[in-house]
């Protein structure tokens, strides 16, 4: 079959590979080995040609043979077998197994040289019946583009029963925020006034301020507001964001410098105080992730970048009968790019960006995870996230294998039954330290909402993991809850004020993490742990002074002079100072600071013991914390609980250590039982703030 005059360009064997629709109704594209363990390539179409005649084309303008050339030519060449008679290529879809990235198609040259693509073509498109996968959006703001989305939106209603089954009310009667932008007139919005009787759909915005808003809402302006907002007052964010919700059909709008009265300490503390609910019960989030600032606005085109290596015809497969519509045309096309570019651009998740500002902003966090469907603008395209799937806007691949850290769907669901059996206690718990970890690597312009920016997370967990939450910990758990330690030591981002307990990972504005999750046995006691909230109303949110105190093995350490793993550094070193009773032996130490350790002036040190665990193979571990002496008039304690004690401390590390024990000594002989007898005997009560 040749090609229509439109593709006069192509060489005859050019035209092959594309009336045999580059392989794609053929056996996979796949390879084993020969007896003589050579790579040997079967399935997809193949032909031979002479390297003569491929160049040739090449060079003459064949569109296939010129993709190929760019593409493989210095790989051929750099073969120890260069120059090739001929060349021998195959073409066709990669195997399923080997998808890791979603469909692609396989290109092999000679055996020596093969490269993954990924086939994609546009809605509408002849081809589109057989390849899957669409072209990237970049006119995010068109109206078609809109459409798309509204499409993708009222799929997720109708068709996907888990977002169905967490959500908390009937689409259309959810309760209302206490304030909403009305713009049924989008040359007149205005601030409407809620009561708890009236239930409808609206919309809330997620973005960054980056900058001073001098439009927001005051005790000075709300009224006029409530007749008039001046559209031309607006910021080009907002703006977007009226458009966008208008384009979905809805008249409601929430967004926070409109909708909090911005010098009111009171309404905002009434607010913050429901923002799960804001954020829960809105029907979409518009997420402005490619805005930096507020007057940047997000509908703006987006740039195809990289562009696709080829644009190729697509002739549809003989014998398959022609549909309603676009399938009566013989002739489609299809854009080939590059798997791994493709990827990394548009398939992964947007955090991995760093155009897209939402992503690295604390605040923007909890309103991602909160939000039942989230409409991502992100630098590159427009992305639906729901609790049922990610999907870039318009079909074109997403991987999801690694998305952000969702809430699990049963802590969103209306019905929620308290998590009882311990695996799904566990699954809970796991996923809360994988928010606080993801939490604590983003940006906070004021470092001292570091508790009230997640407050409304903690408050969905609380069922489950609480009901006590602990600036940041949960009380059931706070022996575990205390082992983080700091992933990265940024000396910018210590904190110059110490409201927050040292014993908290909100203590800390670098990244934190765990190494290990719920394992372990206590050999610690929680005796007392009391905070002091800043404002009552927020019971999940900031606090003002803190006091832990455990009844805890606890011994000192000392500094030792060493030398770095080159052997010649000098360094300093902490080491317990105490030897265990036989069989034990003290083997490794690990100490991980929350700051510099050279910048520690206290000469005085303790290892805090908390848990153990892994008792067997002659080895057990020891985890807990490394503090020092604290100073009452730095670090404010929570009421009087703690005065008397004489022992009152702060955290700065977490610490772990090896002790040895006698190979020929079972767990059965005892050996727990004996380690834990020792250190009940070192067992006193301190205080920890």
């Amino acid at each position: 079959m040749a090609l229509p005059p439109r593709w006069p360009q192509f060489c005859t064997t050019a035209e092959s590979v594309i009336t045999s629709q580059y392989g794609h109704f053929h056996d996979p594209v796949d390879h084993d080995r020969d007896k003589d363990g050579n790579k040997r390539w079967t399935g997809g179409y193949e032909y031979t040609v002479s390297s003569v005649e491929w160049l040739k084309c090449a060079q003459a303008g064949c569109p296939w043979c010129r993709f190929l050339a760019k593409t493989f030519l210095g790989r051929l060449k750099r073969s120890p077998q260069w120059p090739f008679d001929t060349m021998h290529i195959r073409v066709g879809q990669t195997p399923r197994w080997w998808q890791e990235r979603g469909p692609t198609t396989t290109i092999d040259i000679n055996d020596l040289v093969s490269e993954t693509f990924r086939l994609h073509t546009p809605e509408g498109n002849p081809a589109a019946r057989w390849i899957k996968i669409r072209n990237v959006i970049p006119h995010v703001g068109w109206p078609y583009a809109l459409a798309e989305a509204k499409t993708c939106i009222e799929g997720c209603v109708r068709n996907h029963p888990d977002c169905q089954a967490i959500t908390p009310h009937p689409i259309g009667d959810a309760p209302l925020p206490t304030r909403l932008i009305d713009f049924s007139d989008p040359n007149c919005p205005y601030i409407v006034e809620t009561d708890p009787a009236m239930r409808g759909r609206y919309v809330a915005l997620s973005y960054v301020w980056g900058e001073d808003q001098p439009h927001r809402t005051t005790k000075l302006n709300l009224f006029w507001y409530k007749l008039r907002i001046d559209p031309a007052e607006l910021p080009q964010t907002i703006l977007d964001a009226i458009r966008v919700t208008g384009e979905l059909g809805i008249h409601f709008l929430w967004i926070d410098s409109l909708c909090i009265i911005q010098d009111s300490d009171q309404d905002m503390h009434h607010e913050l105080g429901r923002m799960r609910d804001v954020y829960r019960n809105a029907f979409l989030t518009i997420d402005a992730s490619s805005a930096a600032k507020v007057s940047e606005g997000f509908l703006q085109d987006r740039k195809l970048d990289p562009m696709p290596l080829a644009v190729l015809p697509f002739i549809r497969p003989p014998g398959e009968p022609v549909g309603q519509s676009a399938d009566r045309t013989q002739l489609g096309m299809v854009y080939v790019s590059n798997t791994d570019t493709w990827y990394h651009t548009y398939g992964e998740d947007e955090r991995e960006d760093p155009d897209n500002h939402t992503g690295s902003r604390g605040w923007c966090l909890q309103e991602r995870l909160l939000s039942t469907r989230l409409l991502v603008f992100t630098s590159k395209t427009l992305r639906l996230r729901c609790h049922t799937r990610t999907q870039n806007v318009g079909g074109a691949y997403h991987d999801e294998k690694h998305d952000a850290t969702r809430i699990p769907d049963a802590v969103f669901r209306p019905d929620r039954h308290i998590a009882r059996h311990p695996n799904e206690w566990k699954d809970i718990h796991t996923a809360w330290l994988k928010i606080v970890e993801d939490y604590s690597r983003a940006k906070l312009t004021n470092p001292t909402d570091k508790l009230i920016a997640i407050s409304a997370v903690a408050e969905m967990f609380a069922p489950f993991l609480g009901p006590e939450y602990i600036a940041g910990l949960w009380r059931p758990s706070l022996l575990h809850d205390l082992l983080w330690h700091t992933r990265v030591q940024d000396p910018r981002r210590w904190p110059t004020e110490h409201s927050r307990p040292s014993w908290s990972w909100a203590s800390t504005d670098n990244p934190v993490g765990r190494d290990h999750t719920m394992k372990g046995d206590s050999v610690a006691e929680v005796v007392k742990c009391t905070v002091t909230l800043k404002n009552k109303q927020l019971p999940f949110g900031p606090v003002i002074g803190a006091s832990l105190i455990l009844r805890s093995p606890i011994l000192p350490c000392k500094w030792l002079d060493d030398q770095d793993v080159d052997g010649l550094t000098p360094v300093r070193r902490l080491s317990i100072n105490y030897s265990p009773p036989a069989p034990f032996a003290l083997k490794r130490e690990i100490y991980k600071f929350d700051e510099d350790p050279s910048l520690l002036e206290e000469p005085d040190m303790w290892f805090v013991f908390l848990l153990i665990y892994n008792v067997y193979c002659g080895i057990s571990w020891l985890e807990g914390l490394a503090v020092t002496r604290a100073d009452p008039d730095v670090w404010p304690r929570s009421g009087e609980q703690g005065q008397g004690l004489g022992n009152v401390y702060r955290r700065v590390g977490y610490a772990l250590c090896g002790i040895d024990w006698d190979t020929d000594l079972s767990e059965d002989a005892g050996v727990r039982d004996q380690l834990q007898a020792i250190l009940s005997q070192l067992a006193v009560d301190i205080e920890l703030v």
